[in-house]
């Protein structure tokens, strides 16, 4: 008779904890941002046990429980945020058997992006991103979340040079020059705006009346038509290069 196959006892095997570590990333306003520029900013908390400092939130999996139920306590409990329906971007899994000193942690790193206003009345506080997709140079991270910013802010960008606003910082319907101004502040850089226009109007429509007529919105100078964004994503050749400075 063949002998029955071993079946490993799985409880008692050694295991890692597992984080979710979220990089929140945002938008100042002008009116939030030094120079009244707007800037790409990520929320961190300020950590008061060991190693202190100013980290991305994150949580441990609780037993049982998904990465989706994870980010909503992070949002609600961490950063005192309502319960938000969000989609977020898993950017890498971080794995250094010595990343965390308390225990050996594997680090689920993912990205969401929310509105200034959604996020400004919560717990976190924002810290500039820098252009190499840094935070501000007198912050210092603990662990590898220095890294999770980096990727975050960089797979932000990459969606922000093929698309028009993909995040949803602007409301459904915007201007031209709203549109640039975000694209401005989430790529860290002035852009061409004629260039810039014809990358994006391929996905955007023209808002219009039951007329038929242009909708437009007078923000201090002319009326400016207001757009909306398609459902198709940008294509081509064109879409997949950075798109000129200014």
């Amino acid at each position: 008779m063949a002998a029955e196959p071993h079946v490993p006892d799985l409880e008692t095997h050694p295991r890692a904890a597992v984080a979710v570590d979220l990089a929140v990333l945002t938008v100042l306003p002008p009116d939030a941002a030094p120079h009244r520029i707007g800037r790409l900013a990520v929320l961190l908390l300020d950590r008061q046990s060991t190693p202190a400092g100013r980290v991305v939130p994150g949580r441990f999996l609780r037993e049982r429980t998904t990465i989706a139920q994870t980010v909503t306590a992070i949002l609600t409990t961490k950063m005192g945020l309502p319960a938000l329906e969000v989609t977020p971007t898993l950017l890498r899994v971080f794995d250094d058997p010595d990343r965390d000193a308390r225990t050996w942690a594997l680090s689920l790193a993912h990205s969401i992006v929310l509105p200034w206003s959604t996020v400004s009345s919560g717990l976190a506080r924002p810290v500039l991103v820098e252009d190499d997709g840094t935070v501000s140079s007198e912050t210092s991270l603990p662990f590898d979340h220095a890294q999770i910013v980096r990727h975050a802010v960089r797979h932000l960008r990459d969606e922000y040079e093929v698309r028009p606003d993909p995040a949803h910082l602007l409301d459904d319907r915007f201007t031209l020059a709203e549109l640039r101004t975000v694209h401005e502040a989430v790529l860290g850089a002035p852009l061409l705006k004629d260039t810039f226009t014809r990358r994006m109007s391929p996905a955007l429509t023209p808002v219009t009346d039951d007329a038929g007529e242009p909708v437009r919105r007078r923000a201090g100078g002319r009326p400016a038509q207001l757009f909306t964004r398609t459902d198709d994503d940008a294509s081509g050749a064109e879409a997949r290069l950075r798109l000129p400075r200014g």
